[in-house]
């Protein structure tokens, strides 16, 4: 399109960078007006002409060109061939990448960023992109929305054809409630037979709809093991406490053959009844008319099939300092001291916190700043004791107690003092365990000579009658090099190993996945709208493997997200 004019009054424009610097010598960037750049043509001096074209193409320019200087055609070759394509000498080109690039940059930014798909049409996101590559087209949000889907459809695959590789693997749930929705969320970890690495990834996180029943969870828990083909292989499932989880797999859980007590009182319980109808039953022959359509509507605990539950050691330490600790305020000298302590750090937690100034007064004069407890990990209120017990012993008595002056709080007594001192010694094991258990890397070498006899890892095999893995269980117990390869030579032992060593031994996994939907879920009222037709799941399982390989096809193993760690310990082998 050729225009001839002194002036133009085609429409807005603003200002913006030259797209196609290496023309400078036979076209001067005028203006952009919308999707289009004018030029003025330097060939036809003196006479004003103006051509414009799309941003995505300079195939006008070509044109106009060949049509009226046919003799500057080569030279216009030369200048947008490859080796050509540079900003001209003061000019300030940007780099020429694809519309596949960045399109492919733009999910990135809204998938790990956990964007509103709206983002892409806000004219500020628009001008950004533009601005950082005039050649290219910001896509819609149908479109964002479609890639999404594509990309989540691709990991799906590639992830289910990674864990048909492995014989074992655990998965982590839990339930947590946001902006008045409930969500459940599902990991999946697996040891790379080879390597003995962990190998982690999203599978879930979806909106739970209804009460939170035993039965509403078992069904969810059963539909994800189907979606990802693994519920054959799932040796265990951790979980928390909570008494709707437990009931759910009490129900409808394989039960662990070597603690089942519960089951096996029942057991005798029915024998003894069994014994005493039959006895009863000698004398006479009855027939009973039993009502069918009972039978067939009872729940018999078939309908949902669920792995091995396994307990969070994390919540269970939990329990153990908090639950456990507060009987001992049963005895009254404690109780006392205890509150005292306990009321006077709240206080000053509660200053810190409600104002900037009294936090900035803290740091000033303790050089440190307090550590504000979360009252769902206990291990957060075990920290912000021993801040303060840290404070005491670095800086002294004295900064404290000019602190709690100018707050207006109650001073630490003497006997306050040693109490924090005493409970930050009693606890700190525990708070040493629950960092290890809520870890993701375990350093311990796979293999150790010396294993105590009630962790007697190999109890299974030692019952097995085969000559054979009882040959390679001594061979095993007899070698004295340590680390994973000291398995190869005994495939049993290996197998026996990397199905006990599968399961986690807290569900902090799914923890951290929540963390991050939080984050999301609280930057835009739109992603309520998100978490109702299942988009939030998509980009959270994305989110949590590797966005880059989704979007180009890499080799499946690059989709995982991979941490290193030897898991042969052989103290986790009996979880339970």
């Amino acid at each position: 399109m050729e225009e001839t004019m002194e002036e133009d009054a085609a429409g807005p424009s603003r200002e913006c960078a030259n797209p196609w610097p290496y023309l400078a010598r036979l076209f001067t960037f005028s203006e952009q007006v919308n999707d289009s750049f004018r030029f003025k043509c330097l060939l036809c001096l003196p006479k004003q002409n103006f051509i414009t074209a799309y941003k995505n193409s300079s195939s006008n320019l070509r044109k106009h060109v060949k049509r009226r200087h046919e003799t500057h055609l080569e030279e216009y070759c030369q200048l947008t061939s490859t080796a050509c394509k540079r900003p001209s000498e003061g000019g300030t080109g940007t780099k020429q990448v694809s519309q596949k690039t960045v399109d492919r940059a733009i999910l990135r930014f809204i998938v790990q960023g956990l964007q509103s798909f709206s983002l892409v049409e806000k004219p500020s996101f628009q001008d950004l992109v533009v601005e950082l590559q005039p050649s290219s087209a910001v896509m819609s949000r149908t479109t964002v929305r479609r890639k999404i889907d594509s990309a989540t459809s691709k990991m799906k695959e590639r992830l289910k054809n990674e864990m048909k590789k492995v014989p074992y693997i655990a998965t982590t749930t839990d339930c947590w409630t946001a902006r008045r929705r409930s969500f459940i969320g599902v990991t999946a970890h697996w040891l790379d037979p080879c390597s003995f690495e962990c190998r982690s990834a999203a599978l879930a996180c979806r909106q739970l709809r209804g009460s939170h029943t035993f039965d509403a969870l078992a069904a969810v828990l059963t539909d994800i093991h189907a979606e990802y083909e693994i519920s054959l292989k799932v040796v265990r499932t951790t979980t928390d406490n909570g008494s709707n989880f437990v009931k759910a797999f009490r129900v409808f859980g394989q039960q662990d053959e070597n603690n089942n007590e519960e089951l096996v009182a029942e057991g005798t319980i029915e024998e003894e009844e069994v014994g005493e109808d039959c006895d009863a039953s000698d004398g006479e022959e009855e027939v009973e008319f039993m009502d069918v359509e009972a039978i067939l509507e009872e729940d018999d605990g078939l309908q949902y099939q669920l792995p091995k539950h396994h307990r969070c050691a994390c919540h269970l330490l939990n329990l153990v300092s908090t639950v456990d600790v507060d009987r001992a305020n049963k005895t009254e000298a404690y109780k006392k001291l205890s509150r005292s302590a306990f009321s006077k750090c709240q206080a000053l937690w509660n200053k810190a916190s409600r104002s900037p100034q009294n936090a900035e007064l803290i740091e000033e004069h303790c050089k440190l700043h307090l550590v504000q407890p979360n009252s769902t990990r206990w291990n957060s209120s075990f920290m912000a004791v021993e801040r303060v017990v840290r404070i005491i012993r670095d800086q002294g008595e004295g900064s404290v107690r000019t602190v709690c002056a100018a707050l207006n709080v109650p001073m630490y007594s003497p006997a306050d003092i040693v109490f924090f001192g005493e409970y930050v010694t009693t606890m700190s094991p525990v708070a040493k365990s629950l960092n290890i258990l809520q870890g993701e890397v375990n350093g311990a070498n796979l293999a150790r000579a010396g294993v105590a006899d009630e962790d007697d890892f190999f109890s299974n095999v030692k019952q097995t009658h085969s000559h054979e893995i009882s040959k390679q269980l001594d061979g095993y117990l007899a070698a004295t090099a340590e680390g994973v390869n000291t398995l190869a030579p005994y495939p049993a032992v290996r197998n026996l190993s990397l199905k006990l060593n599968t399961a986690l031994p807290a569900s902090a996994a799914c923890e951290r996945l929540f963390s991050i939907a939080v984050v999301g879920l609280n930057k835009t009222k739109t992603r309520n709208s998100l978490a109702l037709d299942g988009t939030l799941s998509s980009i959270m399982t994305i989110k949590m493997a590797d966005l880059e390989p989704c979007f180009k096809w890499e080799p499946p193993s690059d989709i995982i997200n991979a941490s290193k760690k030897a898991t042969g310990q052989y103290n986790r082998a009996h979880r339970s």
